[in-house]
């Protein structure tokens, strides 16, 4: 009678041990899958920032439209990429690819903004905005080119200061509205600014900080660009 009781109480252990055993190897596993990184930011080679567009192709029987080849360089840790290019607010077009590159149609004698964003099963992460103009006679005025923003952050005194810059390839005056972000909450926002800089900004360590720029012509056309980094400890 004791043997068995032992016996039962042995086999219980068993069962336990085991039980203990699967569930620790299913949180190893999804801690492993959690610690995979982000990927990490592309930036576009093609077509050249802030430049009419040199590398494209004729549209067969469609003298309006042109493709236009876009690339980029490659993502740590991507899996595939999404290539979104704006006309002003609008998105224009759109390819998902594995790929470090695709042809888009679109409309020529424009001026366009795309940016690249590199994911996996982890989350996202979007390039910085470029800009370019595509060939052909453009209908109007072209819209500004979308501005290159710099953040230079000063760990001295904790200050984060903005610069962009912006170009129009009719050569109009520009002016800006521009959004700074930290951690996705609104943080300074300005509008119809002349220059092209805000300065001594206070930044919190270790924070994301997003900065949109919208660049303006006297007739009404616009880009908008962005720029996220995450200020240094």
């Amino acid at each position: 009678m004791i043997h068995q009781k032992v016996k039962y109480l042995a086999s219980i252990l068993l069962i336990t041990s085991t039980f203990v055993s699967c569930d620790k190897g299913s949180d190893s596993d999804t801690e492993k899958q959690a610690e995979k990184p982000l990927p990490t930011k592309v930036q576009g080679t093609l077509p050249a920032n802030g430049e009419p567009c040199s590398d494209f192709e004729l549209v067969p029987n469609d003298d309006s439209k042109v493709s236009i080849l876009f690339k980029w360089n490659a993502s740590q840790n991507a899996v595939n990429y999404d290539l979104v290019v704006m006309e002003g607010a609008q998105e224009a077009a759109k390819s998902t690819v594995e790929a470090l590159e695709a042809y888009l149609t679109l409309d020529k004698g424009k001026t366009y903004s795309w940016m690249v964003t590199a994911k996996n099963e982890t989350g996202n992460t979007i390039s910085d905005t470029y800009s370019f103009t595509t060939p052909g006679q453009a209908i109007g005025n072209y819209a500004p080119y979308a501005a290159e923003i710099t953040l230079n952050f000063n760990t001295t005194n904790q200050t984060l200061n903005v610069v962009w810059v912006a170009e129009d390839e009719d050569g109009d005056a520009l002016n800006y509205d521009i959004v700074v972000q930290e951690n996705g909450s609104v943080l300074m926002e300005e509008t119809d600014l002349s220059n092209t800089t805000i300065e001594d900004i206070t930044y919190v360590s270790g924070t994301t900080y997003l900065v949109s720029v919208k660049a303006k012509d006297t007739s009404g056309n616009f880009s908008i660009s962005e720029k996220s980094e995450i200020s240094p400890d």
